[in-house]
């Protein structure tokens, strides 16, 4: 049985949808969404890449991530037997039931809910008309109070002279000297990033378009995406375009090498783990 695949299978199909629809979604190439419907997951980069990729499927079609991932790592982990004897699965975990069911609603209900939105629609309709002809009548009578007798006696304000601007001076912008290494990550296109600065783990989860994130290292700073053609990378304030092709996987290192001279090291299809 194949209960995480079965699940991501069937899910896709009741919400209309091909393998092609979730790869145009999420910008993952179709091989690796077939690698998590038939649980190949020795297919996949690696399991850190795939937990990433099972949350963007999850968010498609509308199912929790935290389950899913869960139910992943249960099946890429080693078998475990617990001390109480409890009953394990084939592949050693039992797993969570997520219900996917049809809506309960009958065709009466519905029918209610399209008859009451057609009354208050109609209400809406009455009252802006009758709000439409008072407002008409308000400014009808504000008309009459503000035309001129024949005593009236119409006097210009005397213009005032605009006054003399300034001009502000300019300034020229002090130049940024970077000590370390800086990159900045400009997202056009969904992708799921990891960051590691200076060894250590700083940032893991999905950015989508529109995102600015930047991170500073004294001596390193490492990326992996999983939509290589949808990150843009910026490092000490120089675009060095985007990280790869679209869906594709890509690990990149930024090395400090001499003062205010980082060296890029790219690594390409990623490796099994992050350095």
């Amino acid at each position: 049985m194949k209960e995480l695949g079965d699940l991501l299978r069937r899910s896709r199909e009741e919400l209309g949808l091909t393998l092609e629809d979730v790869q145009t979604i999420t910008y993952i190439q179709r091989r690796y969404l077939e690698a998590l419907e038939q649980e190949r997951f020795e297919e996949l980069p690696d399991p850190v890449v795939g937990r990433g990729f099972l949350r963007s499927y999850a968010s498609v079609l509308k199912l929790d991530p935290d389950v899913l991932v869960g139910m992943f790592e249960g099946l890429t982990r080693p078998l475990e037997v617990p001390d109480d004897g409890a009953m394990l699965s084939e592949r050693g975990i039992v797993y969570k039931d997520i219900p996917i069911g049809a809506s309960t609603r009958t065709p009466g209900d519905f029918l209610v809910v399209v008859l009451v939105v057609l009354v208050v629609v109609g209400g809406l309709v009455g009252a802006f008309y009758a709000l439409q002809e008072q407002w008409s009548r308000l400014l009808e009578s504000a008309r009459e109070s503000m035309r001129p007798t024949e005593e009236a006696v119409f006097i210009l304000p005397t213009p005032t002279p605009l006054p003399t601007l300034t001009p502000t001076p300019t300034h020229t912008p002090t130049p940024v000297y970077y000590t370390g290494v800086t990159v900045e990550l400009r997202i056009t296109e969904e992708s799921w990033v990891q960051v590691f600065v200076d060894g250590v783990k700083e940032f893991e989860g999905i950015l989508r378009p529109g995102d600015e994130k930047h991170w500073n290292g004294q001596r390193q700073v490492a990326v992996r995406v999983g939509n290589a053609g949808g990150v843009e990378a910026i490092v000490n304030g120089k675009s060095m375009g985007r990280m790869g092709q679209r869906g594709q996987v890509v690990d990149q290192i930024w090395e400090k090498v001499e003062e205010g001279s980082p060296l890029l090291l790219t690594l390409t299809p990623a490796s099994p783990s992050m350095p």
